[in-house]
């Protein structure tokens, strides 16, 4: 508790006060996170992957998971794609920390997911051969 008033011990995210992130035509609102919460060690996002896109191969250093509530995905593991399993709508999906992968929209509308990470703020690195090591991808997939 903060001064003693349990109220400043949580904070509610309404919609229109997310954090807006976009990258590889990806949609991303990010509810809580230690921007928009103080949050340490926790981000939850509502994400949107429009028809037809496909992300960029990455990692995180951090475990993710998602429950898709809308359309279908499929999703991608490996350094060279090698393994793929499709997610529709009440699916979840486990990705390790350090476990590259990246996603593609196969349905025909979009799709809509709630994702949680193990860290309070994203952070993707490129798995691409021609990416530079450090080169990080901000708020790029799933």
């Amino acid at each position: 508790m903060e001064n003693g008033h349990p109220e400043n011990d949580f904070v509610i995210i309404h919609r229109n006060d997310a954090v807006d992130k976009s990258d590889h035509g990806l949609v991303r609102e990010f509810g809580v996170s230690g921007t928009t919460s103080r949050s340490q060690h926790l981000s939850i996002v509502f994400g949107i992957i429009p028809l037809g896109t496909k992300s960029t191969r990455h990692y995180h250093p951090f475990e993710t998971a998602l429950y898709v509530l809308s359309g279908s995905v499929r999703a991608y593991f490996g350094p060279n794609e090698e393994h793929g399993v499709e997610v529709a709508a009440g699916d979840f999906l486990y990705i390790p920390a350090g476990m590259i992968h990246s996603t593609e929209n196969i349905g025909n509308t979009p799709v809509e997911y709630i994702l949680a990470r193990a860290a309070a703020e994203d952070e993707a690195i490129s798995a691409d051969a021609d990416a530079e090591p450090d080169d990080e991808l901000t708020q790029s997939d799933l």
